[in-house]
């Protein structure tokens, strides 16, 4: 199978620090076409295939292939990355197991982290956060589909009597059915934004901010000598109205 497949050894590339060149843009993206072949064929078993999102290059008739390369681990641990669209062998990679895409992808590493190690001061925080609910609506609104602005969707939601009622009015405006990834992304960022809208009807408060207590209990009074509530057939005074130590 890798009978027409280029022999590679991406140390002919590499810096001796593993690192990519600097000054060669055709040499870089080549090596970092391999290196994503590294990436997903390294940690395979021998005889193991895996598919890539790496793009085929070939052009079988002029005609681009549609297809995407897939890696094997063969028996001598070399890495062929080839398309089984086209059945084109593209490389075959040798000398990756000291390289650091060997072990797969790597770990992830905070951005804080990231810049101390390279003593570069704390990137500002990206938006946006967790608390910017105008900026989430807006990229859920284009998620679902949705020409509506959060401005105008705050204006819907102050006005109706209940979050249903803006869902099915955001759902209705849009031009297809949105995706279930979308819909789950809005419905909890409606509800929140729900819940911080004053309304007039709440007296110009939000329902996140209404009191919630239930009202207070009242206890029916009970004549000492009427029948015990209780049901026991004794007087009040005989029976629960006893204190608490001789009852």
């Amino acid at each position: 199978m890798a009978s027409q497949a280029t022999v590679i050894n991406p140390w002919h590339w590499l810096n001796e620090d593993g690192s990519f060149p600097e000054h060669d843009a055709r040499l870089r993206n080549k090596i970092i076409r391999v290196a994503q072949c590294i990436e997903y064929g390294g940690p395979l078993a021998r005889g193991e295939t895996r598919e890539t999102l790496l793009a085929c290059r070939r052009r079988p008739g002029n005609t681009p292939c549609p297809g995407l390369l897939w890696v094997l681990k063969q028996v001598d641990d070399a890495i062929l990355a080839f398309c089984p669209c086209c059945k084109n062998d593209e490389s075959l990679i040798y000398e990756w197991e000291e390289t650091t895409w060997a072990e797969g992808p790597m770990e992830p590493v905070h951005v804080d982290m990231l810049a101390s190690e390279r003593g570069d001061p704390p990137p500002p925080p990206k938006t946006p956060g967790p608390g910017d609910l105008d900026a989430l609506l807006t990229r859920t609104l284009k998620l679902l589909g949705s020409p509506m602005t959060s401005t105008e969707l705050r204006r819907l939601v102050s006005t109706s009597p209940h979050p249903n009622m803006v869902i099915q009015a955001v759902l209705g405006a849009l031009p297809m059915p949105p995706t279930r990834g979308a819909l789950e992304r809005f419905v909890p960022l409606l509800l929140q934004l729900w819940n911080q809208t004053p309304r007039a009807d709440l007296g110009g408060r939000a329902p996140a901010n209404v009191a919630t207590a239930a009202p207070p209990r009242t206890r029916q009074k009970v004549g000492r000598n009427a029948p015990c509530p209780c049901g026991s057939g004794k007087k009040y005074k005989r029976c629960c109205g006893l204190a608490p130590e001789l009852h």
